[in-house]
Order: structure tokens, then C-alpha cells, then sequence
């Protein structure tokens, strides 16, 4: 009798069990079915609150349903206009992200992979709003957040979303960090997005890390790409004149000059490159050769650009070099006509530099070295006038 009991009693405890089981797994499923409903009749906030515990239980937490409905309801909010839910579920996005991703690996049937998708293609564009949004905010750090989350919804399914990465090298660079940003520039590269100009960005956070050599790398891994690229030639030449780099700089600048023809620029910096070749000339002879074809160049400069400062202000220097050489010679002469001939062709040489200094003073009248360069050649002129006109501009 007593077994027949105790068989009872076990009966009886399993029974039970089973039936707190039952009613465990009917509450868990209960809460799904009451999110969904409350979803449906826009009750969000409470769709979260009965979604939440399907999510955590054994059960409902391991079928794709439960997932799916979590996203949409998190996706809703995200995507609705009700800023107070917004606040009051400030992971929301996250949440359906991860949500989708859960229902996707839990749908081995893939039977809502499509739906999943779509609904995950819009996050991807909320985050990458968003992402824009905090930028223009000023908002950096929220900023390569949203972007990275775009990009890696994008990842999940075997895309790369090269425009959330770009946008992040962007918002590493504004907050000032150049070594993110050149990480993301060449991820974004290195992801398809082929623009010249991010090999320009790359050498350009480079050169401002005091990195000249990596910035002409740079530049020239893009001109295997862009040959034609004129941003890239250009950006090329500055940094090879930055490193003292001049054989390769005046090539640069002939390239860039087959490309655009008509550019003063590089005719007044190929006149600085033979300016510079002048005064480093070992012998008299090149030093007047190299003076000359600098010459030629400015002028070429002012001819494409007859409004251009620089060359004006250039040609005004060259003269100025020029005739100092010439009066450094002066000094041998022991003869005073020998001295006096000497100096009057300085002076010539000299003077030639009053028009295109007055030129330059005409173009930037606030410019104080032209004024001064100009009060020089009045007194040397005896033009008494002009030169107290210039010392007045000077406030002497």
C-alpha cells in the first residue's frame, strides 16, 4: 500500500510540474502574442514591455516570431513620429537591429528573410541619416556611431556601404583624430569608393603630420589610378616643394602644365623653381640662365593671368636678386669709373623691378612688403613724391 502511495504522490508532483510548465510556456507565448497585438493597435510602449520577457525565456526565445516582432516594434519607434518615445527608448534603433539580425539567423527556413531585409535596408538608411545629422551637429562621436552602424548592417549580408564609411573617415577627421581618419580613408578605398579625392584627404591629414614622404606616396598610389587627375598632380607638386624635393616638383609642374596650359599658378611656381636654381647656381653663367627662364615664366604667369599678385610681386624680386649680385660685384672695382659703370647697370637692373612692384601694389594695396619694396626703389630713383606717398601708407 504504502508504494501504491508514494507512486500516487509522484504522479501527482510530475502533474503538477507539468502543468506550471505548461502554463510558464503559455504565459511566455502569451506575451508575444499580446506585444504583437499591441503593436498593431500602437500601443508601442506596452508592445515593449510584454516583447522584452519572450525575448529572455528558453522558449519564445529561440523562435525567429519573437525576434521579428521585437524589430518591428523598435523599428516603429524609430521610424515614427513620436519624439516622447523616442526619449523614452533611446537604444531603440540598436534593439532592432540586433533583433532583425536574431530572427534572420533564427529563420533557417528563410521564409521572412526578404521581409528581415527590407526592414533592415531601413535602418541602414535611419542610421546613416542619423549619422549625417549628428555630423552637421557637430556631434562626432555619436556620428561615426550611427555610421558604423550602418556599415555594419550593410556587412551582415555581404555588402559594404562605402558612403557610411567615407562619412566616418569625415567624422574622425572633424573631431581631430587624423589616424582614424586615414584608417577610414583607405577603408572606404579599400571598399570600392573610388574618388580621387580621398587620396587628396589621406596626404593632405599626412602632410600635417609632418608625414611629406607618405603624402607623395599617397599621391602617387592615386596617379596610378588618376593619371589625368590635375587636383592630384598639383597636390603632388606642393608636397614635393615642401620636401625640398625640386627635380621632381619641376616635373610635376610640366605635367600639370600639359593638363592645363593656361595656368598662371604653375607658371609663377616653375618661375619660383628656376628662381631658386639661379641662386644656386655655381657659376655666373648659369646663374643668368636660370635668372632668365625664371623671367620668362612669371611673365608667361601674368600673361595667362594679368590680375595675378604673386607673379607681379615675383618678377619685382627676381630683379631685385638679380641686381644685389650685381652690386655685390661692384664692390671689387677699386676705380671709381669702374665702379660707377658697374653700378649704373645694377641700377638699371634694379629699377625694372618699379613697374611690376606697382603693379602688385595696385592689385593689393594693403600688401605692407610691396609698399616697402616700392619706398626702396623711389629712394634709389629719387622720386621723391611716391616714396613719401608709400612712407605715409606705412604710417612714417
Amino acid at each position: 500500500m504504502k508504494s501504491i502511495e508514494l507512486k500516487g504522490t509522484m504522479k501527482t508532483f510530475l502533474t503538477i510540474a507539468l502543468a506550471a510548465g505548461t502554463l510558464g510556456m503559455y504565459a511566455q507565448n502569451a506575451n508575444v502574442v499580446n506585444a504583437y497585438n499591441y503593436m498593431k493597435d500602437g500601443d508601442l510602449a506596452k508592445a515593449v514591455e510584454f516583447i522584452e520577457p519572450a525575448i529572455v525565456d528558453a522558449k519564445t526565445g529561440a523562435n525567429e516570431k519573437t525576434w521579428r516582432y521585437r524589430g518591428d516594434i523598435y523599428r516603429m519607434i524609430v521610424l515614427g513620429e513620436d519624439e516622447a518615445l523616442k526619449t523614452q527608448f533611446p537604444d531603440a534603433i540598436e534593439k532592432a537591429v540586433e533583433s532583425y539580425m536574431k530572427a534572420n539567423e533564427l529563420d533557417t527556413k528563410e521564409s521572412y528573410k526578404v521581409e528581415n531585409i527590407k526592414a533592415l535596408g531601413a535602418l541602414q538608411g535611419t542610421s546613416l541619416n542619423a549619422g549625417n545629422k549628428a555630423f552637421t551637429a557637430k556631434e562626432y562621436d555619436k556620428a561615426i556611431k550611427d555610421y558604423a552602424r550602418a556599415e555594419m548592417i550593410a556587412k551582415a549580408f555581404g555588402q559594404v556601404d562605402t558612403n557610411a564609411i567615407f562619412n566616418s573617415a569625415l567624422a574622425y577627421e572633424s573631431k581631430g583624430d587624423g589616424v582614424g581618419a586615414i584608417q577610414r580613408y583607405r577603408d572606404a578605398l579599400a571598399g570600392g569608393y573610388n574618388k580621387p579625392e580621398v587620396y587628396r584627404y589621406i596626404s593632405s591629414l599626412q602632410a600635417k603630420g609632418n608625414d611629406l614622404d607618405g603624402a607623395i606616396v599617397t599621391l602617387t598610389e592615386g596617379r596610378t589610378k588618376y593619371a589625368d587627375d590635375k587636383d592630384l598632380i598639383m597636390d603632388q607638386m606642393a608636397y614635393l616643394l615642401q620636401a625640398d624635393r625640386a627635380a621632381e616638383a619641376e616635373e610635376m609642374v610640366k605635367l600639370a602644365l600639359n593638363k592645363d596650359p593656361n595656368n598662371a599658378t604653375l607658371y609663377s611656381v616653375l618661375g619660383s623653381l628656376y628662381d631658386k636654381k639661379a641662386s644656386d647656381a655655381k657659376e655666373e653663367a648659369q646663374m643668368i640662365e636660370w635668372y632668365t627662364k625664371s623671367e620668362e615664366a612669371y611673365k608667361t604667369s601674368i600673361e595667362k593671368d594679368p590680375k595675378f599678385f604673386d607673379s607681379y610681386f615675383n618678377v619685382g624680386v627676381l630683379y631685385n636678386n638679380r641686381a644685389a649680385y650685381e652690386y655685390e660685384k661692384c664692390n671689387a672695382f677699386k676705380s671709381d669709373a669702374e665702379y660707377t659703370k658697374c653700378k649704373t647697370g645694377a641700377d638699371e637692373i634694379y629699377l625694372k623691378a618699379v613697374p611690376f612692384f606697382e603693379q602688385a601694389h595696385e592689385l593689393n594695396a594693403e600688401d605692407v612688403q610691396t609698399i616697402q619694396q616700392l619706398m626702396k626703389l623711389y629712394a634709389r630713383s629719387n622720386d621723391q613724391p611716391k616714396y613719401e606717398a608709400m612712407k605715409a601708407l606705412l604710417g612714417e
